[in-house]
C-alpha cells in the first residue's frame, strides 16, 4: 500500500483514541493547560528529528509569513476545538467537528490546485455522509446544535482544523512533515504557557501532570502522533484523499465506543459506520 495511505490511517487511529483522553484531559485540568502539554511533548520530543531542518528554513524569511499564518491557525482552532469538547456532549459536537472535511477538500481544490477524477470527490461524500449519520443519535438533533453548549465553539474550530489541514499539507511539502509539526506545537507551548503564567497557573503545572499523569501522557502522545502521520501523508498524497481518510476517526470513535464502553448506536448510524468504512476502503484502493 501506499505510505501516504499507510500514514493517513496512522492519523485516523491516532485521533480517534486520542480525542477519549483529550476530552478527560481538558474537563480535569483546563482547556489551556491540556494544550500546555500537547505543544511541550510535541517541541521537546519531535525536536532531536529537526535540527537539521531548523537551520535549514527558519533563517529564510520567505518561510515566515506561512509558518507563522499556520501556528495562528493552529492555536486558535485548537482552543476551540478543546473548549466545545469540554462544554458540549460528545454526540453532538463530532457532527460539528466533521465540517473540517469538507472545508478541507474546498482549499485544496480551490486554493491547492488539486484536480481529481469525479469518482474521487463522490466517495469524499460518500464518506462525509457516512460520518455524519455515525453521529447523529436523531434526525432531530440538528435543530439542536444552536442551542447545545459548545455548538458555536466546535464549529468555529472544526473550521479552523480544516484550513489547518491544507495548510499543514502545504507546509510539509515545501518545508518538512516533521519540522510543520514541532513548529505548529513549540508556538502552542509558549503561547499557552504565556497565558498559564499571566494566570498565575503556570506553578500548577507539576501537580496536574502527576495528579493525572495517565490523560496527560496518552493525549499528548497521541495527538502529537497522530498530527505526524497526517504531516506525512498530506505530504505524499492529494491532501483532501488524506484529510477524507483521516477524519474517519469519527467513526472508529463511534465503534470503540461500542466495544470499550458497551454503548448502543442505532440503525441509521451502523449504517453511517460501514458507509464511512467502504468509502475509506475504496479511496484507498483507488489512491494506491
Amino acid at each position: 500500500m501506499n505510505m501516504g495511505l499507510l500514514f493517513a490511517f496512522g492519523a485516523l487511529f491516532g485521533w480517534a483514541i486520542g480525542d477519549f483522553f483529550i476530552q478527560r484531559t481538558v474537563r480535569a485540568i483546563s482547556v489551556v493547560k491540556s494544550l500546555f502539554f500537547i505543544g511541550f511533548a510535541g517541541a521537546f520530543g519531535i525536536l532531536p528529528f529537526v535540527i537539521k531542518d531548523i537551520k535549514r528554513i527558519l533563517p529564510d524569511p520567505n518561510n515566515w509569513l506561512m509558518l507563522f499564518a499556520l501556528a495562528a491557525v493552529v492555536i486558535l482552532a485548537a482552543f476551540a476545538n478543546f473548549q466545545g469538547l469540554k462544554l458540549g456532549k460528545l454526540s453532538v459536537m463530532l457532527p460539528l467537528n466533521g465540517a473540517e472535511l469538507p472545508v478541507t477538500i474546498i482549499l485544496s481544490w480551490l486554493i491547492g490546485g488539486e484536480k481529481l477524477d469525479w469518482y474521487f470527490y463522490a466517495l469524499m461524500a460518500l464518506v462525509a455522509i457516512g460520518l455524519l449519520m455515525t453521529m447523529l443519535t436523531g434526525l432531530g438533533r440538528l435543530k439542536n446544535f444552536k442551542f447545545e453548549k459548545g455548538a458555536f465553539y466546535t464549529l468555529l474550530g472544526a473550521v479552523g482544523l480544516g484550513a489547518t489541514n491544507f495548510l499543514i499539507g502545504i507546509c510539509s511539502r515545501s518545508m518538512s512533515p516533521l519540522f510543520t509539526i514541532w513548529f505548529t506545537h513549540t508556538a502552542a507551548m509558549f503561547v499557552t504557557l504565556a497565558i498559564l503564567i499571566r494566570q498565575s497557573e503556570a506553578k500548577n503545572i507539576i501537580h496536574n501532570i502527576w495528579k493525572h499523569p495517565h490523560i496527560v501522557l496518552w493525549q499528548s502522545f497521541l495527538d502529537n502522533a497522530a498530527w505526524m502521520f497526517y504531516a506525512f501523508s498530506a505530504a505524499l498524497i492529494p491532501i483532501s484523499i488524506a484529510a477524507t481518510i483521516s477524519e474517519s476517526y469519527i467513526a472508529v470513535g463511534a465503534m470503540l465506543g461500542l466495544a470499550i464502553n458497551k454503548e448502543k448506536i442505532k440503525k441509521h448510524q451502523a449504517f453511517g459506520v460501514a458507509l464511512a468504512f467502504i468509502g475509506v476502503l475504496a479511496l484507498s484502493y483507488l489512491a494506491g
